[in-house]
């Protein structure tokens, strides 16, 4: 059996396979050991984020983060990596010119707040260079469609000579990940929806409380 690491770029997956659909609530474990094919031992599987901020139109999206992180975090072989949300106040060009109640200059730019996510591609990738230089992990598997891990990927594979996996969230195939990795596969569509975690999950010490899947989600 390869000893085995799981690396989730969490937003990437979000936005590439889970937005829009009714599976959000994953079992990141279980969906890890789909993807791969049988003589994997996985030791570790670690998911990095990045903590929501409220929104207008969805006031209960951190809660709903936060319920979603403490449910797979009863799997002690899963590990959340946080980084943050920065807030930048910026001039953007206004997609429709008839929008209601907006104050649309004359040179079509209108002033809105974008949200950059921060810290958890670095995170990511210092934590597959500390594992291939400090781990026996054999393997390590990626779950991410950004072009920007090439460099991580390759540096794990002929630094240290690891063999790296990587799946691909997104629905276009990236030749860059595909040309530095050990192995390269998007991810099905449909296998979320068979790697849900339980509507219910105990929890505490003692087992007697629980936690559910946000109404939202079902």
């Amino acid at each position: 059996m390869k000893k085995t690491i799981v690396y989730i770029d969490g937003y990437n997956l979000y936005y590439g396979l889970l937005k829009g659909t009714r599976f959000k609530w994953l079992d990141l474990a279980k969906f890890a050991k789909e993807l791969l094919p049988t003589g994997h031992d996985i030791i570790s599987v670690k998911y990095f984020t990045a903590c929501t901020l409220t929104y207008p139109h969805d006031n209960a999206a951190v809660e709903r983060q936060n319920i979603y992180l403490q449910a797979v975090l009863t799997n002690p072989a899963v590990k959340v990596i946080s980084g943050f949300f920065k807030k930048n106040k910026v001039l953007m060009p206004v997609y429709e010119e008839s929008c209601k109640g907006c104050a649309v200059p004359q040179n079509g730019l209108i002033k809105v707040v974008r949200l950059e996510e921060k810290r958890s591609d670095v995170n990511l990738a210092v934590e597959m260079m500390v594992d291939a230089a400090q781990s026996d992990a054999e393997c390590q598997v990626v779950i991410t469609g950004d072009a920007d891990q090439v460099g991580t990927i390759e540096a794990a594979r002929w630094r240290f000579g690891k063999t790296v996996l990587v799946f691909n969230p997104q629905p276009r195939v990236s030749d860059h990940l595909k040309k530095s990795a050990s192995y390269y596969k998007n991810i099905p569509r449909d296998l979320p929806a068979r790697c849900q975690l339980p509507d219910a999950i105990p929890y505490g010490k003692r087992g007697d409380r629980v936690i559910r899947c946000p109404d939202a989600w079902r």
